[in-house]
């Protein structure tokens, strides 16, 4: 089986990582020790055996190293909402950009940032329960398997909207549309439009 590529510079040049119970792997050539690349015990604290929900899932922990770029990353190709570190989520309507960052990266300090045409308007904290609310959007509603594009062309009379999530691995999707959205837009949108209390969520194809 080949070397998986490297999501950051496509390089073939990985290695699995070799954690603390996969230590009997050390010595096959193809793994490296997690010590090596700077990743001690420590490394291990953000790990969750279950998901907010009660949900098992498998560790989102980097999985394999990249020596070309010194990137760290998992190579599954199934991710998991939990798998989730940074959201993008963008609206232009009435001449106005709106962009939500959510980062999700450190699980115990989730914040965002809001800009509006280009401006940093509010930088933030959010909660853990605030957090899980969006998750739970991502999870039941599932964005990543809808459509790449919604609308007819990249023209738009109303309004644009992009989505883009990226998981812990460093791979992303991104799903967009143009004066239409998704079947179930709404329901998925109700946990920001809470979050937020702001209606520039309510899209209507």
């Amino acid at each position: 089986m080949g070397k998986a590529n490297c999501p950051f510079c496509n390089s073939k040049n990985t290695f699995n990582i070799a954690y603390g119970y996969l230590g009997e792997k050390k010595d096959k050539k193809n793994y490296i020790d997690q010590h090596d690349i700077g990743k001690n015990i420590s490394y291990r604290k953000g790990f969750n055996k279950y998901d907010f929900d009660g949900e098992r899932l498998i560790s989102h922990l980097p999985n394999r190293y990249c020596k070309n770029c010194n990137n760290s990353f998992q190579s599954r190709k199934v991710m998991y909402t939990i798998d989730i570190s940074i959201i993008n989520f963008i609206i232009c309507i009435n001449n106005n950009y709106y962009r939500y960052i959510f980062d999700f990266s450190d699980k115990d300090n989730p914040k965002y940032i809001l800009k509006i045409n280009w401006i940093t308007i509010k930088e933030e904290t959010l909660t853990i329960k605030e957090r899980n609310k969006i998750l739970v959007s991502f999870k039941k509603y599932k964005p990543n398997l809808w459509n790449g594009h919604y609308g007819l062309s990249y023209e738009y009379y109303k309004y644009y909207w992009i989505l883009k999530c990226t998981y812990y691995n460093g791979i992303d999707y991104v799903k967009s549309g143009n004066d239409k959205v998704p079947d179930n837009w709404k329901y998925f949108v109700k946990p920001f439009k809470e979050i937020f209390d702001e209606n520039i969520f309510d899209l209507e194809s």
